[in-house]
């Protein structure tokens, strides 16, 4: 596929990046205080199952009013794991927790193969950018990473005002790679937010699903960047 594209453009948290304590192990932690006790793969399989129940009302989200959104995935997740807690209590001691560690740029980890997808990009001829629903902590982070050699070009969500799954920002990305949408590959995480979303601009698109939250998405799905090698 590499002869027929001219730009690859990759989401950031989940697909290059992952946060650390994870989502996951904040909500262990959550309920370990509550004093519930829960398997950390039951939680990560409902956890999962929020993912893919969500997906569509996930890209709906526009930054700043997503406080019933989150309540009633907590509360999804909760029931799943068929846990007697007060989810409203339960979801604000999880929300204020996740608001300290997610603006601190030291609380974004890369995954391990992130940096030698990326310097394997840069020895093709195609221009590589970053897009994401964020602001300039994402900037921040990929500094901090050594990631911001890679790229020739980030579009922010609060920057150019429009959110991944609008077709609006996916557009600016490729004129800021100066290539046709249809030339381009778009790789993230989300079904809803990424895939649809470029895929609706007229690029397109991989799936990275690496916690295996869509096994039957219907679309080219890989498990981590090193699959998508066979692609290129």
């Amino acid at each position: 596929m590499t002869e027929e594209l001219d730009a690859i453009m990759l989401d950031a948290g989940g697909t290059l990046w992952d946060m650390k304590p994870s989502v996951s192990e904040l909500f262990l932690r959550m309920l370990k205080e509550s004093g519930s006790r829960v398997s950390k793969e039951r939680l990560r399989e409902s956890i999962r199952k929020a993912d893919r129940h969500f997906d569509e009302d996930f890209a709906q989200l526009d930054g700043v009013h997503e406080e019933d959104f989150w309540k009633k995935y907590d509360r999804f997740v909760l029931k799943d794991l068929d846990l007697e807690i007060k989810p409203d209590v339960f979801s604000k001691k999880l929300s204020s927790e996740y608001r300290h560690v997610v603006s601190k740029v030291e609380s974004w980890v890369e995954y391990s193969d992130a940096h030698p997808f990326l310097r394997d990009l840069r020895k093709r001829d195609m221009k590589v950018g970053l897009v994401s629903n964020a602001t300039d902590l994402a900037r921040r982070v990929l500094k901090n990473l050594e990631m911001d050699k890679y790229f020739d070009f980030v579009v922010l969500s609060a920057e150019v005002g429009a959110r991944k799954p609008n077709k609006r920002i996916f557009t600016i990305a490729a004129k800021e790679a100066g290539a046709s949408p249809s030339r381009c590959l778009f790789l993230g995480d989300k079904l809803a937010v990424d895939v649809k979303g470029a895929s609706n601009a007229g690029m397109n698109a991989v799936l990275v699903d690496r916690e295996n939250v869509y096994p039957d998405a219907g679309c080219i799905r890989v498990r981590n960047l090193r699959s998508v090698a066979r692609f290129l």
